[in-house]
């Protein structure tokens, strides 16, 4: 390819990458990974472990309690996400614009709020009775965050231009201790701006008749969600963050901060129609992604590792494939990226984007025709294969089985390179 392109290519990765509002958010979703896998063990436990139908611990004692406890541990993780990355987003965005962080983070989750419904009607023996100022986990959860990042964008973007008016400050003696005349500096700029958004509130509630909320969900969140649910959507992601590798970008790092919330959503609803006791809606969610696309890391690395072990010739390759094997049974896949490499190299490129494309084939048709069961359970990146499948759709080996015809094929589509590879040692 044409080194100039590359060298473009290159640089425009690099700018997104960098963009501030992009890398805050980027950042903020790396800073909620522990409390995702904390929710992945618990969801897991519940939904695996102890289902009622085909849980292997479903009769033990304690299995209410224990239950229980799951459930709280979800409201405490995945079902405060939204209002985390909220949170989150405002303090990473804040400190790019060298301000104090956490006040501007604050502001941004009470923008949020001031944007979503406070009133929520119970269904009772005696009719319906509406309870003020509430917060369901339509709000607070994975699927409220499109409107959680929006609010933190616009509002610690908002306040930073506010609070830089040496005519909105409020000048604290110098006696005062740091921390409070800060508060004090940001107090009118916080006001203005938590106004706006409790103003814009109602002006668009009156004015169109729908909530907040429900317009992003129907302007934004919507198309994107369905967007990834297309074949071509979902082909179209993949090639690019699989492509991108090829010149040592990391795919998932650039467009990471696109598909995350876009995944998470889609991840949520299938939760909420799981628990509702209906079909999940979404056939493409992150587990969906990890468990099928991304088995032994970017370019389905496990189908190499094994392609090489089997058919290379070359000892280099060999012992880079053995050096590797361990780190992609837990889907990373920089040993064999750099070591073999990947980066670079036209003989293992084109493989290494098909590959990824392929499986994303099969495991879409396969879970549209039902063959298998949605991702559901948000299982750990590192999770193995094979195991991941079944844990993804909470319990369903059919799942592993698919996982294992994609290695295969994976297998057969990597080994034609991997003879190829060999001839060239031999020239």
């Amino acid at each position: 390819m044409n080194s100039k392109l590359i060298e473009k290519l290159s640089i425009y990765s690099t700018k997104i990458a960098s963009q501030k509002h992009i890398m805050a958010i980027r950042d903020a979703f790396a800073t909620t990974i522990p409390i995702t896998i904390v929710a992945a063990f618990f969801l897991l436990v519940n939904n695996v472990l102890l289902n009622q139908d085909t849980g292997l611990l479903r009769s033990m004692p304690g299995v209410d309690f224990i239950s229980a406890v799951g459930v709280q541990a979800y409201n405490g993780t995945l079902g405060i996400l939204g209002l985390l990355v909220t949170f989150l987003i405002g303090y990473r965005l804040a400190k790019s614009y060298d301000m104090e962080g956490s006040l501007e983070a604050i502001i941004a989750v009470a923008c949020y709020v001031s944007l979503v419904p406070n009133a929520v009607s119970v269904w009772t023996a005696d009719g319906d009775v509406t309870t003020m100022g509430a917060l369901t986990q339509n709000y607070t959860s994975a699927s409220g965050m499109f409107l959680g990042i929006i609010a933190s964008l616009l509002s610690v973007s908002l306040l930073g231009k506010l609070s830089k008016s040496k005519k909105l400050r409020i000048n604290m003696p110098d006696s005062v201790p740091p921390a409070i005349a800060k508060s004090f500096n940001l107090l009118i700029p916080s006001f203005l701006t938590i106004s706006i958004f409790a103003i814009a509130e109602e002006a668009i509630k009156g004015l169109s008749g729908m909530t907040v909320p429900d317009l992003v969900v129907k302007v934004l969140q919507t198309p994107l969600v369905g967007g990834f649910q297309t074949l071509p959507g979902i082909l179209l992601y993949v090639f690019l963050a699989t492509f991108v590798f090829i010149f040592g970008i990391h795919g998932a790092f650039v467009f990471g901060a696109i598909s995350g919330p876009i995944l998470l959503a889609s991840l949520q609803q299938n939760i909420d129609a799981i628990k509702a006791g209906v079909t999940a809606p979404n056939i493409v969610t992150q587990p969906f992604l990890d468990a099928y696309v991304y088995m032994g890391g970017g370019g389905t690395m496990i189908c190499l590792v094994i392609a090489l072990l089997i058919f290379s010739k070359k000892d280099e390759q060999r012992l880079i494939a053995k050096l590797g094997t361990v780190p992609s049974l837990f889907n990373i896949s920089e040993p064999i990226m750099f070591g073999l490499p990947i980066v670079f190299n036209p003989i293992y490129a084109v493989p290494f984007v098909i590959v990824p494309m392929v499986s994303t084939i099969i495991a879409y048709v396969a879970t549209s025709l039902q063959w298998v069961p949605p991702t559901y359970i948000l299982v750990p990146w590192v999770t193995p294969p094979i195991l991941s499948g079944y844990l993804a759709t909470a319990g369903d080996f059919r799942a592993s089985l698919l996982q294992i015809v994609i290695i295969i094929i994976g297998v057969v589509i990597y080994t034609p390179f991997v003879l190829i590879s060999n001839r060239v040692k031999e020239a």
